[in-house]
C-alpha cells in the first residue's frame, strides 16, 4: 500500500481509572500502566513500519532512539499519533494485540504477588473489559492540518459510540471498596477467617475492603524497580524529617527498634524507593499517631507504639510534630490546541512533541529536587505529590521550564504573538483524605487557573479538615510573590495570626447582593479593614503592623476599586500563607521574599 495515512489512537479510561484511588500508589501506578501501554502502541506502530521511529508524530522519541520508548521513566500520553503506508486497519489489530499483551504481562506479575485467595478468572475478565481502545484514520494526501482535523473528529466520534458487552461476572459479591462498579474478587469468608495484620500481608489492604480485579491490579502492581511509592502522610512528614541530622540516627534506630518488637507488619518498613539520609526508607506515616493504628491490632501494642513515637518526637524534634498536610500539585501547558493547530507539517509536530518530551523529562527531575513524588508527566501534564515547604519553588520552576522549551512554537491570538505557557492548580490537603477527593479539589484549582484571562497563572486551593474550602488564583508574577511575601512575614511574625481571620469575617458580615447597600457597605468595609489591620500587633503582640507592610497590603486593597471579592481574596491568601509558613519553620528554611514595594508593583 502506497498512500500514506495519518492514524490516531485512544488508550483509557482516563479520569474515571485514575481518580479511583485511594492511596498515592494507586494513583501513581494506574497512571504508569496507560503510559506503559501506549508506549506498547507506539512501540508496535514502529515495529509495523520497519522500526522506523520517524513513522511516530506524537510521541515522538529522538531520532532512531527506540530506547526511549522502552524506558520504564518515559511518560507516554494516552493518545498516539502516526504517519504509516500499512493498512490502517491491519495496524490498529496488530496494535490491540501489543496492547492487551502488555496489560496481561503488567497483570500476570501483579496478581503473582497476591498472596491471599481471589478469584483470578473474574478479576483476568474485568481487567480485559476495562480497557478502551479506539482508533481513526485518514488519507495524507493533501494538507496534514486537514488530515489531523479530520482524524481527530473521526475519533472523537467513534469514542461517543460505545460497545457494551454482557457482563460475564456478574454476583453477589460486594462492589469494589474504590470504584464501586465493578464486584470483589476476595471471597467474603477471607474476611472472617483473616485478622488486620495477615489481611494487610496476604492482601495489601485492610480488612472489610473489597478489590475488584481492576483495583488489586493497581495495588499490586509493579513499576520495574520502583515497586514501593510515598505516601501523602510521608510527603506531609517531609517539613519535620527536614530537622534530622546524624546525631538523630541512634534515635531513629530505637524508635524502629521498638516497632519491630512490638511486632509491625515487615511491610510498614522500608516502603520508600528514595532513603532520607537519616530516617531510612522509612515512610513517614510513621510519624503520625493516627497512622499506627493501621499496623497494630492489639490495644496495648497501640499504645506502646504510640508512647515511643511520643518519645521519639520529644527527644528528636523538643516535641514538635509534622505537620498533616501536603500538596498535590497538576500543571498543564497553555494554549496548546493552537499551538498543535499552527504545525503544518508532520516534521513540525514531531519537533514539538520532542519539546513536550524533554520538558516531561525535566519536570521528573525539578519535582525530585524540591522533595516530592512525581506521579505523571507526559506532554504538557505533569501531576505530582510535593511537601508544602517546597511546593511554590516547584511550581515555579516547572512554569519557567516549560516556557523556556517550548519558546520557539508562537502563535497568533488576535494581534499579539504567543508562547505557550503553563498554568498550575495546587491543592493543600490533609494527609489522610480521601485522595479521589484532592484529586478533584486539584483539577478545581487547575481550571480556576485557566480562567484568567491570559493564562500563565497559579491557583492554591486550601481545604482543611475543620472549616470551608479557599481558593486564591492569580498570574505567575503576581500570586506566587504575594503569597512568598505573606510566608515571609508569618514566619518573622511581623504579621499576626488572626488578621486574616478578622477579615474575612468582616467579609461575612457586611457583603450583600443588595445594590442599594453595596456601595455604602463596602466603604464602610473599607475603613474597618484599615482599622483592622492598624489596630492589630505583630511580634506576638508587642508591636504594630510595620507602615510599609500596611501600605503595601493597602496598595492591593485599593488599586482599581476595594471590593468584597478583593477583600476576600487578601484574607484567603493570608490564610494560605500560613501553611506553607508553619511548613517552612518546621523544616528550618527561611523565605526568599521579595520587599513590599516590588508585591505592590506587581
Amino acid at each position: 500500500m502506497d498512500e500514506m495515512y495519518l492514524v490516531v489512537f485512544h488508550i483509557g479510561p482516563v479520569q474515571d481509572f485514575i481518580a479511583t484511588a485511594r492511596r498515592s500508589r494507586d494513583l501513581w501506578f494506574g497512571s504508569w500502566l496507560l503510559s506503559e501501554l501506549a508506549k506498547a502502541a507506539a512501540l508496535e506502530i514502529v515495529r509495523q513500519n520497519g522500526n522506523d521511529t520517524s513513522c511516530l508524530v506524537f510521541p515522538a522519541p529522538d531520532e532512531d532512539e527506540l530506547e526511549q520508548l522502552r524506558s520504564l521513566d518515559f511518560n507516554a500520553p494516552n493518545k498516539v499519533m502516526a504517519q504509516v503506508r500499512c493498512n490502517p486497519a491491519e495496524l490498529s489489530e496488530a496494535v490491540k494485540e501489543a496492547i492487551f499483551r502488555r496489560l496481561g504481562e503488567i497483570c500476570a506479575d501483579a496478581y503473582a504477588k497476591v498472596r491471599g485467595e481471589f478469584n483470578c478468572e473474574v478479576a483476568w475478565q474485568q481487567v480485559e473489559d476495562f480497557l478502551e481502545f479506539f482508533w481513526a484514520s485518514y488519507p495524507l494526501n493533501g494538507s496534514y492540518k486537514q488530515a489531523r482535523d479530520f482524524a481527530e473528529t473521526i475519533l472523537n466520534a467513534r469514542k461517543t459510540t460505545r460497545n457494551f458487552a454482557p457482563v460475564m461476572w456478574g454476583s453477589t459479591a460486594p462492589k469494589c471498596s474504590l470504584d464501586g462498579s465493578r464486584e470483589s474478587v476476595i471471597p467474603a469468608s477471607v474476611h472472617r477467617q483473616m485478622n488486620e495484620n495477615e489481611f494487610r500481608e496476604d492482601y495489601g489492604i485492610r480488612r472489610g475492603e473489597h478489590l475488584c480485579g481492576v483495583c488489586l491490579l493497581k495495588r499490586h502492581g509493579k513499576r520495574g524497580k520502583e515497586e514501593h511509592f510515598f505516601s501523602t502522610s510521608h510527603i506531609a512528614a517531609l517539613p519535620l524529617l527536614e530537622r534530622l541530622t546524624d546525631r538523630h540516627r541512634p534515635l531513629v534506630d530505637e524508635y524502629i527498634g521498638k516497632l519491630k518488637e512490638l511486632g509491625i507488619p515487615s511491610d510498614a518498613l522500608g516502603t520508600v524507593r528514595t532513603p532520607h539520609p537519616v530516617f531510612g526508607r522509612h515512610d513517614g506515616q510513621l510519624l503520625f499517631e493516627e497512622r499506627l493504628g493501621e499496623f497494630f491490632e492489639m490495644e496495648e501494642k497501640l499504645r506502646q507504639a504510640k508512647r515511643a513515637l511520643r518519645s521519639f518526637l520529644k527527644e528528636a524534634f523538643d516535641g514538635k510534630k509534622p505537620l498533616p498536610y501536603y500538596a498535590l500539585l497538576l500543571a498543564d501547558g497553555d494554549h496548546m490546541g493552537k499551538v498543535i493547530d499552527a504545525q503544518e507539517t508532520p516534521e513540525k509536530h514531531q519537533e514539538l512533541s520532542r519539546s513536550q518530551s524533554r520538558f516531561a523529562q525535566e519536570a521528573r527531575d525539578i519535582v525530585q529536587r524540591h522533595q516530592g513524588s512525581l506521579l505523571y508527566s507526559g506532554g504538557d501534564d505533569v501531576l505530582a505529590l510535593v511537601p508544602l515547604h517546597t511546593v511554590l519553588a516547584c511550581a515555579r520552576r516547572l512554569t519557567e521550564t516549560f516556557r523556556q522549551r517550548l519558546a520557539d512554537f508562537k502563535v497568533k491570538d488576535g494581534e499579539e504573538e504567543i508562547s505557550p505557557t503553563l498554568s498550575v492548580g495546587i491543592a493543600v490537603a490533609h494527609h489522610l483524605a480521601p485522595l479521589s477527593d484532592v484529586l478533584e479539589l486539584t483539577r478545581a484549582a487547575e481550571k480556576a487557573a485557566k480562567s484568567i484571562k491570559g493564562k500563565n497563572a497559579l491557583a492554591v486551593a486550601l481545604s482543611k479538615r475543620s472549616g470551608v474550602e479557599r481558593t486564591v488564583k492569580g498570574t505567575w508574577g503576581t500570586l506566587d510573590r504575594r503569597l512568598e511575601w505573606f510566608t515571609g512575614l508569618y514566619q518573622t511574625e511581623a504579621i499576626p495570626d488572626g488578621a486574616a481571620y478578622e477579615l474575612r469575617d468582616l467579609v461575612s458580615q457586611l457583603e450583600t447582593s443588595n445594590d442599594e447597600l453595596k456601595d455604602t457597605l463596602q466603604k464602610a468595609a473599607r475603613e474597618e479593614t484599615r482599622r483592622i489591620l492598624r489596630r492589630k500587633k505583630a511580634r506576638r503582640g508587642t508591636e504594630p503592623i510595620a507602615d510599609n507592610v500596611l501600605r503595601a497590603l493597602e496598595t492591593f486593597l485599593h488599586e482599581g476599586e476595594f471590593s468584597f471579592e478583593k477583600l476576600k481574596q487578601l484574607a484567603d491568601e493570608l490564610i494560605i500563607a500560613r501553611e506553607f509558613a508553619a511548613a517552612m519553620d518546621l523544616a528550618n528554611m527561611p523565605a526568599s521574599t521579595p520587599t513590599p514595594g516590588e508585591v505592590a508593583e506587581k
